[in-house]
């Protein structure tokens, strides 16, 4: 769901300058987690005061909400979006500059999306011509996102915040009128490398279930076709080179998919997983000691779909020993091609759980094996079981950039149909492409990928360098 977004508190004499006239106008895009529907919006901002409201209309649901954020901390806000078919969305959103940020949203239904904002028209209107491309691509049912319960629950009462904005609730469209959409066929499914890695014998804060975890895990992803390469109780030389393994042995591979379950920590907004070796005396011990998120990232970069699970936020076991101490994970970006999975939102702090498996992963396992569900689905459901667990005190999240379908489970009639026998293509012919491939995938240039389509019209990446096409036309 979208979320209502703040503005960066004043910095410098020239935004001060500009702010003199109290609020600042923004403009607002954002979309579902499924790529499903997207929504578009205005607000306004008092840097001064932090405070703000905003007004969003969903293009395929035809909802249309509005309320009210204030900032918690500078650059960084919340606040919560009433909807005329009585959809209540809890909002966190940041500044990343002084004309635009981020952000995301939960609904009561447990769906989630994320959104943009800017102070520029002219990049709102470039970013919305992207969304609404890849959304119209996708052409995705929306029923999912419509609860005919929210029309009859009575919203708990609650004194407004000054400046919010009331809103009467509209009759929800009868269920006659919700026209089925076509469903989405499998784009990933083809060559799939995991690696699983659960570390759980620290000697000074031992975990349970991080063992556990990854094997259950390694299991499950084997049974759906991936090759898995996995690892236990790993110290931080054995760690790192795994890691770097698995990125030499993923190029040529269509998915890549890492899973960590363990100890992880942030040190000044970077994350890092902890091997069970680790000595860590201080903060600036930290690098030498752990493994940084955006190392295993990197290793990622020849796959063209990636998901990445963090099981990794059960606590800092070495927090007394830090200046300052922040519990769980630190928000990232994903990379282009790449959906993050945590298991617990942003500066929180995950259950190992009392059982053989953790918590989250208790709830991944439930869900991972079931035909046709899109991989936003999945960790959908995955949220919302774990929030119901957990009395909404562990609530998981994604940040997701992409661009692809995948399902971990491909929809049964297409996995039982037979598969039309094909070549297979020479090694030599094989690597060619994939060079090709890196040496195009992030040009901002067309002719880069109509080049890379003329001599692979059938490709391995073929899909993904139309929808580069569409995307780069619509930008124009």
């Amino acid at each position: 769901m979208p979320s209502l977004p703040p503005f960066h508190r004043c910095l410098t004499i020239a935004a001060a300058a500009l702010l003199l006239g109290g609020c600042v106008k923004t403009y607002i895009v954002g979309h579902t987690d499924d790529w499903s529907d997207y929504m578009t919006g205005t607000g306004s901002a008092d840097p001064l005061a932090g405070t703000g409201h905003a007004e969003i209309s969903f293009a395929k649901l035809g909802t249309r909400c509005a309320g009210g954020f204030r900032d918690y901390q500078p650059g960084k806000a919340r606040g919560e979006v009433l909807c005329d078919d009585q959809r209540v969305i809890k909002t966190e959103s940041w500044a990343v500059s002084l004309s635009a940020g981020k952000g995301f949203g939960i609904d009561q239904l447990g769906h989630r999306g994320s959104f943009e904002f800017f102070t520029d028209e002219g990049e709102y209107q470039r970013e919305l011509a992207k969304v609404r491309a890849e959304v119209e691509r996708r052409n995705l049912d929306v029923s999912h996102l419509r609860s005919p319960e929210l029309a009859a629950q009575v919203i708990q009462s609650r004194v407004a915040p000054q400046g919010a904005i009331s809103i009467q609730p509209a009759a929800v469209p009868a269920a006659a009128t919700v026209r089925s959409e076509p469903k989405p066929q499998p784009v990933a499914t083809g060559k799939r490398l995991a690696l699983v890695i659960g570390n759980g014998g620290y000697r000074d804060a031992p975990l349970r279930n991080p063992v556990n975890d990854a094997r259950a895990l390694a299991a499950g992803l084997s049974a759906l076709g991936f090759e898995v390469m996995k690892g236990e109780d790993l110290g931080q030389r054995d760690m790192t080179r795994l890691i770097a393994r698995f990125g030499e042995r993923l190029a040529g591979h269509d998915v890549g998919m890492f899973f960590f379950a363990g100890h992880g920590i942030q040190i000044r907004g970077k994350n890092y997983l902890i091997p069970v070796d680790a000595q860590i005396a201080s903060e600036n011990s930290v690098r030498a000691e752990a493994v940084d998120v955006d190392a295993v990232l990197d290793q990622l970069s020849s796959s063209p779909l990636n998901v990445v699970i963090l099981d990794a936020c059960r606590n800092n076991p070495f927090e007394r020993r830090f200046r300052s101490v922040s519990g769980g994970l630190a928000q990232m970006d994903a990379p282009r091609g790449t959906l993050i999975a945590y298991a617990t939102a942003p500066g929180k702090v995950a259950q190992d759980g009392e059982g053989a498996n953790s918590t989250y992963t208790t709830a991944l396992l439930k869900v991972l094996g079931e035909p046709g569900l899109p991989v936003e689905t999945v960790f959908k459901r995955v949220r919302t079981e774990v929030a119901r667990v957990t009395g909404d005190n562990q609530v998981p999240w994604e940040a997701s950039s992409l661009t692809g379908d995948f399902y971990f489970a491909v929809p049964a009639a297409q996995a039982q149909a037979p598969a039309a026998p094909k070549a297979a293509p020479a090694a030599g012919d094989t690597e060619a492409e994939l060079l090709f491939w890196q040496s195009v995938k992030d040009s901002q240039d067309a002719a880069d990928f109509e080049a890379y389509l003329k001599q692979y019209p059938a490709g391995r990446f073929a899909d993904i360098a139309r929808n580069r096409l569409k995307r780069l036309a619509g930008a124009k």
